[in-house]
């Protein structure tokens, strides 16, 4: 009498499924990194607007909020931000920007800025 060799299970429908949704989010993945690194261009500075958001009184003075807009795909650290109130003037470094991002910081002001002159800019930045 001859051994008949087991047939191994055939592999479930769900295994199928998985398998098929994780190669198609590896080459979803590869295919937006290549698309960038293909279109995107090396050098771009950063082009950087700031505006104000809001005042508030604070212990010292009072605070401005502002808001720091990235309008291209190059990154900028160390940003220096100005704003000056009449005689006053008060600074504030905002660590990272990202390309087409945004970040917010705050500056400190003696007087009151509301109804009032203020001029918000960017100084500088450092390329990471």
């Amino acid at each position: 009498m001859a051994k008949q060799k087991k047939q191994p299970a055939p592999e479930p429908l769900l295994e199928w499924i998985a398998a098929g949704l994780g190669l198609a989010a590896i080459l979803f993945v590869i295919g937006v990194i290549g698309r960038e690194a293909i279109s995107a261009e090396p050098d771009q500075l950063p082009a950087l607007e700031v505006h104000a958001t809001r005042v508030s009184p604070a212990a010292a003075g009072f605070v401005v909020a502002f808001e720091v807009i990235n309008l291209s795909s190059g990154t900028a650290a160390a940003v220096e931000i100005e704003g000056t109130l009449g005689d006053e003037t008060s600074s504030a470094t905002i660590d990272y920007v990202a390309g087409d991002a945004r970040a917010q910081g705050g500056l400190f002001f003696a007087n009151d800025p509301r109804g009032k002159k203020l001029e918000l800019r960017a100084l500088g930045f450092q390329t990471p």
